[in-house]
């Protein structure tokens, strides 16, 4: 199910739309890999900013950017664009919605991954609602000060675990040959492994949804949330998956 391009087609564009830095990485960040490989485009949204804690409140503003894009980097993320919404003060504003369907209509993805909707993070929550709210309206002939035009259904929606596993998943995606740039991309984050060791747990959550989904290996596993048809190779006119 995982690929970039097909034959004489276009470039594949994926959108990942993170809570927070690191989301994307520890949610889909082997499956990010693997598209990349397969010759597509990523693009990253972070919608909330850092929050401070007494591990890292030396490292400055600038140093915890630039472990973003190091961890952008390792995944060979095309673009990585912040939001930086307040943490713990983030409401589901016109404002937001209007800045997730602009970039929506932008990057104009064939594949949209976003955190699944029964996180036991709030803030992960409203991201999931935030998304989905935002596809519809990018897809309508309404919202005209986002710009652009419609936004055609993008062939697949997925959603991925972070803070609370899923009990219950549609899809699982191999990553055995990406994990260890998985592994590369949560070691970015040293800021952050300061508070857990996220690089052991990014490997061990791999691994047991690998045993899970197909016995041994390493996986993401996925909640499918759209799943739509490809149109007929007369009529493509861009990528899609394998």
């Amino acid at each position: 199910m995982s690929g970039g391009t097909q034959a004489g087609a276009g470039v594949t564009d994926v959108l990942v739309v993170a809570p927070h830095p690191d989301d994307d990485v520890i949610g889909c960040g082997g499956s990010i890999a693997k598209h990349v490989r397969d010759g597509a485009r990523v693009t990253v949204v972070i919608v909330i900013g850092r929050e401070r804690s007494a591990l890292d409140d030396a490292v400055t503003d600038e140093e915890f950017a630039a472990e973003t894009e190091a961890a952008a980097k390792a995944l060979g993320v095309h673009r990585c664009i912040r939001f930086d919404e307040p943490s713990r003060d983030f409401a589901l504003s016109r404002r937001v919605h209007l800045d997730l369907v602009r970039v929506l209509r932008e990057v104009r993805p064939q594949v949209v991954y976003l955190p699944h909707d029964n996180d036991d993070d709030v803030e992960h929550r409203m991201v999931h609602q935030l998304t989905v709210e935002a596809l519809w309206m990018a897809r309508s002939e309404f919202f005209q000060e986002a710009g652009g035009p419609p936004l055609p259904a993008p062939r697949l929606v997925l959603g991925y675990e972070v803070w609370a596993p899923m009990a219950r998943f549609q899809y699982a995606e191999d990553i055995g040959g990406q994990i260890e740039t998985k592994v590369e991309a949560m070691r970015a984050y040293v800021s952050q492994l300061r508070h857990a060791a996220w690089d052991e747990g990014v490997r061990g959550l791999a691994r047991y949804r690998g045993a899970v989904s197909s016995g041994s290996g390493y996986a993401e596993v996925f909640q499918v949330l759209s799943l739509t048809a490809p149109p007929p190779p007369a009529a493509a006119g861009g990528g899609g998956r394998d």
